[in-house]
């Protein structure tokens, strides 16, 4: 296959197509000059006058304005200097694995194809005849919005898409033609579809460390006691790394809305873990405060997953009572029956795409912290992803990482699905509880 040469525009613009009708060869006499130097056995000038054809077939098509030329011409002549610089044969000879391999120029084209928006076919400099108008030198038949290195790559799957779909309607122009001469040949572009050529990377999911979880949460804690909006979030990650519970079961669907009465109470108790440096008013008063009560939830209950019981871990349960005691502030009504995750002041709960999205957010927040550690230069920590300034973290990661450090109890399936459902566990919420008990300072 030989290398890459710049290509240059084989037709006229819109405007002079219908002067090309009947012409058997360009007007333009640099076009002309330069098909005349194409190899003869790749029959340039027979391919010029059928890329006409279709050109002019295609203009007459209801609501076809330049708009819808400027992006097709350039699509069939990629394909013709493509057969003869690189490939070395004549466009009518393709067969389907040629149209294969051209697909998979154009989605990694070289730098030499390729140009920003604004060129223009001819020189727009020099007036006269068109016959004697010299081409644009800048001008390419691939554009991209930006460039990269020398190696554009693909910017978007659409013009993958446009190749494929405009490439087989050129094809079956050609074949109707030889069709009708009673020697049609196929159309090389019929078996592909934009899935062979799907860039399908491995989703590798990276595990954090016990380390790392644990500056992890101090991160978390710490977001949150400078900004009250995120102790929603703090909750969620509390969820994910000391609980079994998946986040669908957090979220609210059209028929079921998460409440507080989905925790039901445990066998015992634990002290108040949480150690951070409070920044807004409720963090202030939460670590300032001594529960009167120790009591936390022992397990998670959701009507999504019937006759599940996803326990909670100790280290939950001050992470369920700060998120508790923060609503209760915001909220003296707040009840069994509140919404766990409440959209719009109450009026409604966040649904999983939502949220997802908001969380998406706040981790982002988080792996910019923890990438600023001193932890983060240690040569354990190099070889994670998740310090990578272009990586994400998910719900799912969260929850794997606790997995493997064991900081997640296995769920169990409950023997009485149903029962009592409508009683409010002795876990730390009442309605119309004084704001005094719930921080009661010693």
């Amino acid at each position: 296959m030989a290398e890459p040469t710049v290509p240059y525009p084989l037709f006229p613009p819109l405007g002079l197509l219908n002067d090309h009708a009947h012409v058997e060869q360009p007007i333009n006499l640099e076009v002309r000059r330069r098909l005349e130097l194409v190899p003869e056995h790749l029959n340039a000038l027979k391919a010029w006058q059928t890329g006409m054809g279709f050109l002019m077939k295609q203009s007459r098509r209801s609501g076809f304005q330049d708009r819808h030329y400027k992006m097709l011409c350039p699509i069939i002549e990629s394909m013709m200097h493509w057969s003869w610089s690189i490939r070395g044969i004549a466009l009518a000879d393709w067969d389907s694995a040629d149209a294969r391999a051209f697909i998979e120029f154009i989605m990694r084209p070289p730098i030499a194809w390729v140009t920003t928006p604004g060129c223009s076919r001819y020189s727009k400099k020099t007036r006269g005849n068109f016959a004697n108008k010299p081409l644009d030198p800048l001008w390419r038949p691939i554009i991209r919005q930006t460039l990269s290195g020398d190696d554009p790559g693909l910017s978007y799957k659409h013009h993958r898409n446009w190749f494929l779909t405009h490439g087989r309607e050129y094809f079956a122009f050609t074949d109707s033609l030889l069709t009708d001469a009673g020697i049609g040949t196929g159309n090389p572009f019929r078996d592909l579809s934009p899935k062979d050529f799907e860039a399908r990377t491995e989703n590798r999911r990276t595990i954090l460390t016990s380390e790392q979880l644990s500056d992890l949460m101090e991160i978390t804690e710490s977001l949150a006691n400078y900004s009250e909006k995120l102790e929603p979030f703090l909750f969620i990650v509390a969820a994910a790394v000391h609980s079994d519970i998946p986040m669908r079961a957090l979220t609210a669907t059209q028929t079921i809305k998460p409440t507080f009465s989905y925790f039901k109470p445990r066998d015992f108790q634990v002290s108040d873990p949480v150690q951070s440096q409070p920044k807004t008013e409720f963090a202030s008063s939460y670590l300032a405060s001594r529960l009167a009560f120790a009591k936390g939830p022992g397990f998670f209950e959701s009507p999504l997953y019937l006759g599940r019981r996803f326990h909670l871990s100790a280290p939950f349960q001050p992470y369920f009572q700060r998120y508790a005691q923060f609503r209760h502030q915001h909220d003296p009504l707040l009840s069994a029956h509140s919404y766990l995750l409440p959209l719009m002041h109450g009026i409604d709960a966040y649904g999983y795409g939502s949220l997802i999205e908001k969380f998406s957010e706040f981790t982002a927040s988080i792996l910019q912290d923890l990438r600023a550690r001193p932890a983060s230069a240690r040569m354990h920590w190099k070889g994670s992803d998740k310090l990578d300034p272009s990586a994400s973290l998910t719900f799912a990661e969260l929850r794997e990482s606790a997995k493997r450090a064991g900081l997640i109890p296995k769920g169990f399936v409950s023997q009485d699905v149903g029962a009592n459902d409508n009683v409010w566990p002795d876990i730390g919420i009442r309605q119309d509880i004084s704001k005094s008990h719930w921080f009661q300072t010693h």
